[in-house]
């Protein structure tokens, strides 16, 4: 039997932040749960976020989206190239898959959800501490 897989989105593939093309493809092939968080660091990297994980005990949290999928060969064949992610070469890679701790808003319980790490230098990015990529900077 199948193990269930999800995936946690915070940036630009938001059903809310209005680029239909790639969101397309997160909604063929997957199926939207709710909206969620996970524990991590935002920053902008361009015109987009990149999370990276909280180092040293800190405390930040990554508002997003939760999806449940339905085809993830079909999914990751798409995300990994937009993501700039090469699973044979991940140390050269703009971001990494790799599975992180996820809290659906209103439900105990956490899932274990793919997310694109951002795999780059953050010195000179923004920060963005309140980790809400809608709200925060794209308004």
């Amino acid at each position: 039997m199948k193990t269930e897989e999800y995936l946690f989105v915070y940036g630009t593939l938001l059903s809310e932040y209005g680029d239909k093309s790639t969101h397309e493809l997160v909604d063929k092939y997957g199926e939207f749960m709710g909206k969620a968080s996970m524990e991590g660091k935002l920053y902008m990297v361009d015109y987009y976020p990149g999370v990276v994980p909280c180092m040293n005990g800190e405390k930040y949290i990554v508002k997003g989206e939760l999806y449940k999928i339905k085809d993830s060969e079909a999914l990751f064949k798409f995300l990994d190239r937009y993501e700039e992610y090469n699973p044979v070469d991940p140390e050269h890679s703009e971001y990494v898959r790799k599975l992180a701790k996820v809290k659906l808003k209103g439900k105990e319980e956490f899932y274990d959800a793919w997310v694109y790490y951002f795999n780059q230098p953050v010195d000179d990015l923004e920060f963005l501490p309140k980790g809400d990529f809608m709200n925060e900077y794209h308004k």
